[in-house]
This record gives structure tokens, C-alpha cells and sequence, in this order.
């Protein structure tokens, strides 16, 4: 079969339809390498969409080449890596890899490489010991072709590549022992059962006893909500949806989790993807949905590879129910808000859409669609089977349950680990996190659309209130330290930067105010800054949060906003031309 043939057949296996443009461009890419300006133009033919309009929204996904690519190494650049001794620019960059707890991170070949290349033997075991096989292990070690029974990674990146010799209880690396403190709810099974084993459904056989009612009233009376960022309350959402009559009802699973930091949705459907696909299948099931969508982050590939697995168990099973179906994304930090998911899955830019309607009353196809996060379901299986009073029992009144903490950067223990919310910034940093490196100079709380907090502040309860009467946000759950080797205005300013990257331009205030944004913070760098700076500062971060079509430009400016608020100090030597870290030109 000749090239051109192998491309035809591909583009012809998918319907004739718009929607199916993300999942065709995946599918050239994959084949090819990149994406040729014929294949393009083919693929608009047969979905029917003009190649004008292929080309741009292929160019707007960051993870579509469109020349054939010359480099293969890319160089993480995040926060967490440059604590942990990364470069801070690079030839061929990446904003974050997603294994924090192993760095500093590369990519060479699509392969990840941890710990700046170091590697790490894994012993010859036997087949009743657990070794953790997720993809921070993979990055320093081979444990794809080791020995033992296979599991996720438990949270302990920084163990990795890490054995138990006691199904989960323990995990030793080395000359290291570490048993998970606390309570484990949505971690209890990851790195304790084989990720590809079949699982049985017990909580969603329960849940189909009670009725779909009954289903949405427990949702509700637990007080679960939304761990995406925004923590909305999750029966809410799931009672527009149930109340608005409709022939189609969607449930839209975002697992594309692109922020920088963030890495819990992937621990989640590499260590346990059972319990994900169950707590799907009760939220379809709660809210009266009729088709599923899973939208999975394009480089998260080993998720992807458990997710497809379990569900293909599940179907042989007999669970699923109902159409589900798994998309890929191709990278944007935008992809995190509703509007421009949907837009995506519809084969169009990743751009947001003014609301109302808001997309629990008309979203994909037009048809109510209710956007959880794999994090948000993966706390239902254990709400149907212990009650909404049992879930309650932890967190705190306005939030409860537990949050998953993406713990990287100047820690002992950098990984994912599960804490109460409520717990403090100071104890997740100290019994979760080992204990900081080095002394430190600020946490970043939140990720890009997050705060920086200075250690006076470590007390402060980890939660959506506490955090907010602070000038902080909970945001998805992304924790890192910085040391005194680390300056809080370049750690906000590469904030601004990635900020500035991933506007998709669409509203002025967004497209304009974030490089704007970035040029004030390439002045206060370098000393360049007047009292005319920070006056015009302040009017770009209320410009922003107030004219902004999305969350994305709305909370730029809390990084901004908290570091003027804690780190005077810090901003008034910039203005000096002096940085008392030493790192500012």
C-alpha cells in the first residue's frame, strides 16, 4: 500500500461528519509524524469542512505539528523543574511533562526521562511483589519490562521506581521506607491492584437499586463539589441538566488536566481506571444521560492506554449502558473551560462561548451537557456505598471530603498525595511532603491561574474559603515550594508567560491585557519599572478579571494581584534593580 493510499483509507474510516476533524488530525498525526499540507486538505474533504478552516484549527492545538519535525528533545521548563535544577529556557521547551515528582524532565522520542537523565535499576523480583509502573516511574527506570505484579504509581513519585513487598501497605526504594499517612479514599487502590485487571462494579450496581433520583440526592446531600477548580457544587450542575427536557443529554468527561503542576487525573487513570469508569457510569446514570464523551489530554498516553482497557473490560462485563466514547485532546490550557471543550469535540478552535446558555441547559450538539472532572467522579463509587454523612465526616462544612495535591518542587517528597481538606498549607508541605529541601521563599498554590503565598502564611487551611480571604485559590490542587534560591516575581512572571501562551486570542481583554501583562514583569525584572508600572498593573488585573470571556483571562491576574499583596518587599528591590534572590538580570 502506498502513502497516499494508507492516507485515504485512514480519513475514509471516519464518518462524514465535523466532530470527528480532532480525532482525524490525531489519526494523520500518529501515522506520519506531523501533519501534511495534502492530508489537510483530504481531511477537509471528507468531513466537509473548508481546508481554510482545517489549517487554523489544526494550527491552534500546540501538540499538532504542521512541518516535519527536526528536534526530538524538549526540555521541561516548569516550576517545579527549575527548583529541582532545570533550565530555566531551552532550544525545544515544554511548559510542564507531568512527572514533577522526578525532576528535572525531558522528552526525547516521545519518551519521557526523568531526574535530568539519571536511571535507576529495578531488582528482580517475584511475581507477589507490587512494582509501581506509572509513567514517572517509566521516566527513570524500566519498569515496563520488569518483573513482579504491575501497579500505578501509590503517589510516591519521589520513590520511584518503588517496591512493596506487602500489597501497598509499604513502599521501599533503595534505602528508603515509606508508608502513605492518612486516610486513603480515591487512592485507597492505586498501587494495589493490577490497573488492567477487571474489577467488579459493586457501587454501580447499588446506585442502579436506588433509582436515578435517589442517585442525585445523595450527589447533592453530600455537599461534593467540583474539583476541577471552580468547586461547583456537582448536584447542582447535575439538576439543570436532569430538569431541562431534552432527546440527548450529555455527560463530558474532562480528563485533558493540561495545567501545568497538575497531574492527579492521570494517577488516577493509570493506577485505578476501574473505579473512574465506575463513577462515570453512576454519574451518567444520576443525571439521566443518554451519550458519554471522555476527553483525554493527547500526551497523556498511558492513561489513555489503562483508560481504553478498562472499558473495554467493562463492556465485556456487561456494565456499560449507554454510547461512550474517548477523545483525545492536542494540548491548550483553554480546554479547561466549558465552552471551548465543546467547541473542540465539535471541530471547531478551542475557543470559548458567552453564557447563558450555559452548557448544562444547551452544550454538545446542542443538548444539556454536564462537564465533570475525573477527580469529581472518582469520588462516587464511595458516596453510594458509605452515604452522604460518611463523606462528610472529612473536609470542612462548605467543602468536604478529601483533594488530591499535586506536590512538587522544594520538598522531600514530591508527588500526589490525598489530604482532608482543611488541612494546612504548612502540614501538607511537612507530613506529606517530608519537609521542605531547603529553607523556603513562597509556595505557588493554584497553578497558572493560581497565587503565590509567602511562609507566613503556611497555617492557612487548604481550602476554597480560606485560601480565598488570603488572596489565594484552591484551583485544581497544585502545591510548589520554592526556595530562597527561587525569586517570587520570576516565578510569577513565567506565570504571566504561560498565561500570555495560551490565550487563544479570541477577546480583546485576554488576547491583549496577558502580553501586556508580561511586558510590565519583563520591566520589573530587570529594573525598569516606575511607580507608572505597577499603577498600570493594577488597572490591567481589573481590566482582565472583569472583561475577559473566560476563566482563563478572568483569573490571570491572581498570581499578579498576590504577589503585590505578600512580596513588597521583594517588588520594591526589583524596582531598585536589585533581586534579592540574585536570579533577575
Amino acid at each position: 500500500m502506498t502513502a497516499t493510499e494508507d492516507l485515504e483509507q485512514r480519513i475514509q474510516s471516519f464518518p462524514r461528519q465535523r466532530t470527528y476533524l480532532l480525532p482525524a488530525l490525531h489519526e494523520v498525526q500518529e501515522a506520519y509524524g506531523w501533519l501534511p499540507p495534502d492530508a489537510l486538505e483530504a481531511l477537509g474533504l471528507h468531513l466537509r469542512v473548508p481546508k481554510s478552516e482545517v489549517f487554523g484549527i489544526a494550527s491552534s492545538f500546540p501538540d499538532f505539528l504542521l512541518s516535519a519535525p527536526t528536534r526530538t528533545e524538549r526540555t521541561c521548563t516548569g516550576a517545579s523543574c527549575r527548583v529541582l535544577g532545570g533550565p530555566s529556557h531551552a532550544e525545544a521547551t515544554a511548559d510542564c511533562l507531568f512527572v514533577c515528582g522526578v525532576g528535572p524532565a525531558s522528552e526525547v522520542d516521545g519518551r519521557l526521562v526523568g531526574r535530568g537523565g539519571l536511571k535507576s535499576e529495578v531488582p528482580t523480583v517475584t511475581s507477589g511483589t507490587l512494582v509501581q509502573d506509572g509513567s514517572c516511574s517509566r521516566a527513570v527506570a524500566d519498569t515496563a519490562r520488569a518483573g513482579g505484579t504491575h501497579v500505578g504509581c501509590a503517589g510516591n513519585c519521589w520513590q520511584a521506581p518503588a517496591l512493596s513487598h506487602d500489597g501497598g501497605s509499604t513502599w521501599t526504594s533503595q534505602n528508603t521506607a515509606w508508608t502513605p499517612p492518612g486516610e486513603r479514599w480515591l487512592l485507597h487502590d492505586v498501587g494495589r491492584i493490577d490497573p488492567y485487571a477487571p474489577k467488579l462494579y459493586a457501587a454501580f450496581e447499588k446506585a442502579l437499586s436506588m433509582g436515578t433520583d435517589r442517585v442525585w440526592e445523595l450527589v447533592r446531600e453530600s455537599g461534593l463539589r467540583g474539583r476541577g477548580g471552580a468547586y461547583f457544587p456537582v448536584g447542582a450542575k447535575w439538576e439543570t441538566a436532569r430538569n431541562t427536557a431534552a432527546d440527548k443529554k450529555f455527560l463530558l468527561v474532562n480528563a485533558e488536566e493540561g495545567e501545568p503542576g497538575i497531574y492527579k487525573d492521570r494517577h488516577l487513570l493509570e493506577g485505578d481506571p476501574h473505579r473512574v469508569v465506575e463513577g462515570i457510569l453512576i454519574a451518567a446514570f444520576g443525571i439521566g444521560a443518554t451519550n458519554v464523551i471522555i476527553f483525554v489530554n493527547g500526551e497523556a498516553r498511558l492513561s489513555h492506554e489503562r483508560l481504553l482497557a478498562a472499558i473495554e473490560a467493562a463492556r465485556r462485563a456487561g456494565n456499560i449502558y449507554l454510547p461512550l466514547e474517548v477523545r483525545q485532546g492536542a494540548g491548550g490550557y483553554v480546554l479547561g473551560e466549558e465552552t471551548a471543550l465543546i467547541n473542540a469535540i465539535h471541530g471547531l478552535r478551542a475557543e470559548p462561548l458567552a453564557r447563558p446558555p450555559f452548557p448544562a441547559v444547551s452544550g454538545l450538539q446542542s443538548s444539556p451537557t454536564v462537564i465533570n472532572n475525573v477527580e469529581s467522579l472518582t469520588n462516587l463509587p464511595d458516596i453510594i456505598l458509605n452515604g452522604a454523612d460518611w463523606f462528610r465526616s472529612v473536609g470542612t462544612q462548605s467543602t468536604p471530603g478529601t483533594k488530591l495535591v499535586s506536590l512538587a518542587g522544594g520538598v522531600r517528597q514530591p508527588g500526589l498525595h490525598e489530604v482532608p481538606l482543611g488541612t494546612s498549607l504548612g502540614t501538607i508541605l511537612d507530613a506529606y511532603g517530608g519537609g521542605a529541601t531547603a529553607d523556603l521563599s513562597a509556595v505557588l498554590v493554584g497553578g497558572p491561574s493560581g497565587s503565590i503565598l509567602p511562609t507566613s502564611l503556611l497555617e492557612t487551611p487548604f481550602d476554597v474559603q480560606a485560601l480565598q480571604s488570603v488572596g489565594g485559590i484552591l484551583g485544581a490542587g497544585g502545591i510548589v515550594a520554592l526556595t530562597t534560591q527561587q525569586c517570587p516575581v520570576a516565578a510569577v512572571r513565567e506565570l504571566v508567560a504561560y498565561n500570555s501562551r495560551e490565550s487563544c486570542g479570541k477577546c480583546t481583554p485576554c488576547r491583549e491585557g496577558t502580553v501586556r501583562m508580561l511586558n510590565l514583569f519583563e520591566d520589573i525584572q530587570h529594573g525598569r519599572s516606575s511607580n507608572e508600572t505597577f499603577s498600570t498593573l493594577e488597572d490591567l488585573n481589573d481590566i482582565l478579571a472583569f472583561g475577559s470571556l473566560c476563566g482563563l483571562g478572568q483569573m490571570a491576574p491572581n498570581p499578579v494581584r498576590a504577589l503585590l499583596r505578600h512580596f513588597g518587599p521583594e517588588v520594591e528591590a526589583h524596582k531598585n534593580g536589585r533581586c534579592p534572590a540574585g536570579v533577575c538580570a
